[in-house]
């Protein structure tokens, strides 16, 4: 094996699955940003009129009635939560990809502060995000039990391949 060339392991795999996390948190903010234009909203309201299935007309008009209602600072508000969550999620999964010491600490505190959210969306929200909360409650407690037992065995210390 090249000795240049990186293994592909749990902490990579981590990393990527970060990194596509960011990549959804990314555009969402953009399309939550395009979403909050008026105009954008009063288009699609006109287009949405046009549609000739009566359910998904609805759904539609329902759903852009409700964006038109929301408040323009509560929208920057979930943007910029968004972005610094987008910020958190990039510093794990760069340092994960790099294999640092701090950045397997940062996903353990910030995999296991989502817990509890996932935990209360599962069990007391009323909803069909069931099936949703129960992936990412299961996502995140096997990443979380792979980097404990990660640190746990190297002492927390940093992974060193040779």
């Amino acid at each position: 094996m090249n000795k240049a060339a990186k293994p592909i392991d749990g902490l990579r795999v981590i990393a990527l699955f970060k990194f596509g996390k960011a990549l959804l948190l990314a555009l969402s903010v953009y399309g939550l940003r395009k979403l909050a234009n008026p105009e954008l909203i009063a288009r699609l309201s006109v287009w949405t009129s046009t549609l000739t299935d009566g359910f998904t007309r609805h759904i539609l008009t329902h759903a852009l009635d409700w964006l038109g209602s929301v408040a323009p600072a509560r929208i920057n508000t979930v943007i910029a939560v968004a972005m610094a969550y987008l910020a958190l999620v990039m510093a794990e999964g760069t340092g994960l990809w790099l294999r640092k010491a701090w950045a397997e600490w940062l996903t353990v505190v910030a995999t296991a502060s989502l817990i509890p959210f996932e935990l209360w969306e599962l069990f007391f929200k009323e909803g069909g995000h069931k099936a949703g909360a129960l992936l990412a409650l299961a996502i995140n407690l096997v990443i979380l039990g792979y980097l404990i037992a990660i640190l746990r065995r190297n002492g927390g210390r940093r992974i060193r391949f040779r």
